[in-house]
């Protein structure tokens, strides 16, 4: 089984860089890009679990930046999108077997908050470092209002991305269902 999960961890891996980095849509008035990405992290979350559901998140995403020309967002997109998933796959982890079933409304509004919290806020706190301390042109207020530019973006980034993972969720976790019970 452990065989298994590393082999679907880097297949994750690919599919995170992959949907980020070559389905991307340029912000034209901030830095960065929108992609498709997070319906990959999530689903990684999801499906492999918190533990390998992050680190397929965090390592494709984080390659993603650098490939993308957005190397100075590496750290902050490999801490960010790995807490991601592993938020997101404790919400699924913590309500398997008969749990599933029992209460999809409450893993839903749980997958949404927790996705929500943790990339806006997450971003919000990178793009304040960045701008108070690696951006050499902006500090003090600037910074802030650099950070708060990205609010929005990141909430119809995360929005799309949890609409989409729950659409695609079902259909593809046949392979993946027994994955948490042998755990280590």
């Amino acid at each position: 089984m452990k065989t298994k999960r590393i082999v679907f961890t880097g297949i994750f891996a690919a599919l995170v860089f992959i949907t980020t980095w070559m389905i991307k849509f340029p912000i034209s008035f901030g830095w960065g890009y929108m992609h498709f990405g997070d319906l990959a992290v999530m689903l990684s979350g999801m499906l492999l679990g918190p533990v390998y559901g992050a680190v397929a998140a965090a390592f494709g995403s984080a390659l993603a930046d650098y490939a993308s020309g957005y190397a100075i967002y590496m750290l902050g997109t490999f801490v960010v999108k790995g807490l991601l998933a592993f938020g997101v796959g404790i919400a699924y982890k913590s309500l398997k077997g008969d749990k599933r079933s029992m209460n999809k409304t409450l893993r839903t509004i749980y997958h949404a908050v927790i996705a929500s919290i943790v990339v806006v806020g997450g971003y919000f706190l990178v793009d304040l470092i960045l701008g108070s301390f690696v951006i050499e042109d902006l500090g003090g207020d600037t910074a802030l209002a650099y950070a708060a530019f990205g609010v929005i973006p990141n909430f119809i980034q995360v929005g799309f991305g949890i609409a989409a993972s729950l659409v695609f969720y079902v259909p593809i976790s046949g392979p993946f269902e027994n994955i948490y019970d042998k755990e280590n």
